[in-house]
């Protein structure tokens, strides 16, 4: 499934960048695509380090940062495709840096995924007490315990 997106997505970044070379000439398009990644990185790095302290911050108030730790899966991926050359996927990139969109790209992901992973009958999230050599017939668990 990935393969033919990414196939797709390079043929239509090389369509992109000759269309706009065309137009504007090969030096301005280069010009282009580095402008939009300075901006790209400096954004980057903004919003890592606003989602970087809403974490802590949830931290400190005792709660998981769950969210800001899918907000930071959406902006690494936004980073590297601001550090991939080409129009569209510096678009999707600066898209997902947006605090608005990355709550939306969040949810899709969400959303889309969810049922999946906690329907799993053998995933991490379904507990089975699986048979253990230490119990007898009781459900007694022999152990050993030290204190410091």
């Amino acid at each position: 499934m990935i393969f033919p997106i990414f196939v797709v997505m390079t043929l239509l970044e090389i369509y992109v960048l000759v269309s706009v070379g065309e137009s504007i000439g090969g030096f301005s398009t280069i010009l282009l695509v580095v402008i939009t990644a300075l901006i790209g990185s400096i954004l980057l790095k903004q919003q890592g380090w606003s989602t970087m302290a809403k974490a802590q911050n949830a931290m400190a108030n005792g709660q998981t940062p769950a969210f800001e730790m899918m907000e930071g899966v959406v902006i690494l991926v936004s980073g590297v495709l601001l550090l991939t050359p080409g129009f569209i996927t510096d678009g999707i990139g600066l898209l997902g840096l947006m605090p608005f969109s990355r709550v939306y790209f969040i949810d899709r992901i969400l959303s889309k995924n969810a049922e999946k992973v906690f329907s799993q009958k053998n995933g991490p999230f379904i507990h089975k007490d699986q048979p253990n050599k230490t119990k007898d017939k009781n459900g007694t668990i022999d152990g050993e315990f030290w204190e410091d």
